[in-house]
C-alpha cells in the first residue's frame, strides 16, 4: 500500500507540474520552434553524455576499489543501467538495483556498496551547491538567487559535515571515547565497519582528489549540454555558461521532489520557469526544456537498457524482484 501511495503521489506531483509547465503555451508555435533547431546538435550532446557517464563509472570504481578492485567497464555499465531503470521504474529503483546487483557482481558486502552510493549522492549535492553559489556570485545571475546565499552556505556546511562523518567513521568507532560503547554492540560495529569500506577511498588524498574532480567534471558536462542545446535554440546570449549551472541546480532541486519515472513535469517546470524569468520567450523556454530532457532521457535509457539485457535481466524481471512480486514464468 505504501508503495502504491508513493507511486500515485509522484504521478500527481508530476502531472501538476506538467500542467503548470504547459499552461499558457501556444502549441501552434512549438513545431516552428523545433524546426529551427539544427538536429546535428544531437551528435555533440551524445558524446558529452557518454563522457559524463564514463566519469560516473570511473568515480564509482574508485570508491569501490578499497573494498575490492573492480573493472571500470563493470562499474560503468551498472551505473548506466541504474540510471536507465530509474528513468522507467518508480521509486528510484535503479539505485537499489545497482547496489544489489553490484554487491553480487563484485563480491562486496551490500552495505559497503550502498555506502559508496550514499557518498556519490552526498558529493553530488556538495558539488552542485558549490557550483551554483559560484555561478550566482561570478556570473551576474539575477532573479532573487543571490539573496539566499547564506542558506546555501549553511546547506553546504551540513552536507560536508555528513560526508566527513562517513569518511572518519572508522576513527569514530575505534576512538577511546566511543570504543567501549561500540564493543557492546558487535553487530552494529560490524555493519559500520562495512559502511566505512565504502568511504575508504577518501583516506587517500590522490584518490579523494580524483573522485571530487570527476564529480565536478560530471556536473560541468551536464551544464555544457544545456549550453549546447541553448545555442541550437538561439538563446545562448541569455542562457550563458554560468546560467546553465543555475538551470542545472534548479533541475536537481526539482527532481528531488517525488515524481513519475524520468521526472517529466519536474524537469520542464524548473527549466521553463527559470529561463522564462531571464526573459526567454515562454514557448521557446518550454521547447528548450522538453528538447534537452527528451534527448538526455533517450540516450541514457537506451544505453542502460542494453546493459540490463546484456546482464541477463529484463525490465519485467527487475520490477518483479524489487517490487516484491514473484517473477512471471517465461515461455
Amino acid at each position: 500500500m505504501k508503495t502504491k501511495l508513493s507511486i500515485i503521489g509522484g504521478l500527481i506531483v508530476s502531472a501538476a507540474l506538467l500542467y503548470f509547465a504547459f499552461r499558457n503555451i501556444d502549441f501552434s508555435k512549438l513545431a516552428e520552434i523545433y524546426s529551427r533547431v539544427n538536429p546535428l546538435v544531437i551528435i555533440p550532446v551524445f558524446f558529452v553524455v557518454l563522457v559524463e557517464m564514463s566519469f560516473r563509472g570511473l568515480r564509482w570504481k574508485l570508491l569501490l576499489d578499497p573494498a575490492r578492485p573492480v573493472r571500470f567497464w563493470d562499474a560503468f555499465r551498472l551505473e548506466t543501467a541504474g540510471l536507465a531503470l530509474s528513468n522507467v521504474l518508480p521509486l528510484r529503483l535503479g539505485e537499489i538495483v545497482r547496489g544489489t546487483f553490484g554487491a553480487g557482481l563484485f563480491g562486496i558486502p551490500v552495505v559497503t556498496v550502498f555506502a559508496t552510493i550514499m557518498v556519490e549522492r552526498a558529493l553530488d549535492a556538495i558539488i552542485i551547491v558549490i557550483l551554483f553559489v559560484l555561478a550566482v556570485r561570478f556570473g551576474g545571475v539575477t532573479g532573487g538567487f543571490s539573496s539566499y546565499g547564506g542558506y546555501f552556505w549553511v546547506l553546504l556546511g551540513v552536507l560536508l559535515s555528513g560526508l566527513l562523518m562517513l569518511v572518519f567513521i572508522d576513527e569514530i568507532i575505534t576512538h577511546r571515547f566511543f570504543s567501549g560503547f561500540f564493543q557492546k554492540f558487535p553487530r552494529l560495529t560490524s555493519g559500520l565497519g562495512h559502511l566505512a569500506l565504502g568511504v575508504r577511498a577518501f583516506h587517500s588524498f590522490k584518490t579523494a582528489a580524483a573522485v571530487v574532480a570527476l564529480a565536478a567534471g560530471q556536473w560541468l558536462l551536464d551544464a555544457l549540454n544545456l549550453y549546447l542545446v541553448a545555442r541550437a535554440f538561439g538563446i545562448s546570449d541569455v542562457v550563458t555558461g554560468f546560467k546553465c549551472i543555475v538551470l542545472l541546480f534548479s533541475t536537481v532541486v526539482a527532481v528531488s521532489i517525488p515524481g513519475m519515472p524520468g521526472y517529466f513535469g519536474n524537469f520542464e517546470f524548473a527549466i521553463a520557469k527559470v529561463a522564462g524569468s531571464w526573459g526567454v520567450n515562454k514557448e521557446v523556454a518550454f521547447a528548450y526544456a522538453t528538447y534537452i530532457h527528451l534527448l538526455g532521457y533517450i540516450i541514457v535509457t537506451v544505453a542502460g537498457m542494453v546493459f540490463v539485457y546484456q546482464m541477463g535481466q529484463s525490465l519485467g524481471k527487475v520490477w518483479a524482484q524489487f517490487s516484491g512480486k514473484a517473477p512471471a514464468q517465461e515461455t
